[in-house]
């Protein structure tokens, strides 16, 4: 029996069949570096905008005119290595990418739609880059899912991470997508400076209260440029060791809703650019290492949520 409910068994249920997402560079950047909030970006963000992996960026093209077919193109051909499916989703992954005009956005979207084999659209940007007008876009555009880059829902460490928004300015964009049921997938960081266990354990429990679609765990990675290789540098901090982080996820597996969708239980930066910690490099080992560990605790998702639910969804 599975263990937790992950992205490949969504789909099948769902679908029917397997998804291929294609990672998009669609030429965005961030109100956190255009200088409208701030230059300087999350600590967190390379200069890629945390999208090494996007088309454009594999390809080594690095401006706004970018093709999309030619990004999607691109990577079918590099992903029809490893996976033999041709039903495709286009995600528009790095930076803020609802941070342009709403008819830029259109020819931005259907450009992507416009290829054979892609089903939809995921979408990653900031909560407070979401107005009605984007849930009204992203409902004529197919979007399947609209991420969130969350990462805590504690203030304090969102201050720290140079986010420039609250957990308030998240919920009033998730009512928003709740309401016009575009499923809605928050992503965590475990290990950020200043954050206990306990504290990463209530991210998940309020979230599973939520009733989020979906989650994507990653370690705090330290990535070279990065502010956050500055403050490293500056004063050493501790990373999570894998056996922690393994811990960690198990047991926010726990208390995770059994309904959302986990799609990532850890990541990895690109090799060239990561500081620390080398680990995650191997994320064969890492899964590896979770999947054993929720056998030795006997573990399932979530097995204690029911005994949180009442409380959380109350706080919120």
């Amino acid at each position: 029996m599975p263990r937790y409910y992950g992205l490949s068994a969504y789909f099948m249920k769902v679908y029917g069949e397997k998804f291929i997402k294609l990672s998009l560079d669609g030429g965005f950047t961030c109100p956190n570096r255009d200088g409208t909030l701030s230059f300087e970006g999350c600590v967190f963000c390379s200069e890629n905008g945390s999208g090494e992996f996007s088309g454009a960026i594999i390809q080594g093209i690095k401006d706004e005119a970018a093709d999309i077919r030619d990004q999607v193109d691109h990577q079918k051909r590099m992903l029809s290595k490893k996976w033999s499916s041709t039903a495709y989703i286009a995600y528009f992954q790095n930076y803020t990418n609802t941070y342009k005009s709403i008819d830029a956005l259109e020819v931005i979207y259907q450009a992507a739609l416009d290829n054979e084999g892609v089903r939809g659209l995921v979408v990653a940007t900031r909560p407070d880059c979401i107005k009605m007008e984007h849930v009204d876009l992203f409902k004529r555009s197919k979007v399947m899912w609209v991420e969130l880059g969350l990462q805590t829902i504690h203030d304090d460490r969102a201050q720290w991470l140079n986010r420039h928004y609250g957990f308030e300015d998240f919920k009033t964009a998730y009512k928003r997508l709740l309401i016009a049921e575009i499923p809605v997938v928050v992503h965590l960081i475990a290990g950020l400076p200043g954050e206990t266990k306990a504290d990463f354990i209530k991210s998940v429990q309020v979230l599973s209260a939520l009733g989020v679609f979906g989650v994507k765990f990653h370690m705090l990675n330290i990535l070279t440029g990065t502010q956050l290789d500055v403050l490293y540098n500056q004063n050493p901090f501790h990373l999570l060791t894998e056996t922690e982080y393994i811990e960690w996820i198990c047991e926010a597996i726990e208390h995770l809703n059994p309904e959302t969708v986990i799609h990532r239980l850890t990541g990895d930066g690109a090799r060239s650019m990561l500081v620390a910690p080398k680990w995650v490099l191997n994320k064969r080992r890492v899964l590896n290492g979770i999947n054993k560990s929720l056998v030795a605790r006997n573990s399932i998702q979530g097995m204690y949520y029911k005994n949180v639910t009442q409380s959380q969804s109350e706080s919120c």
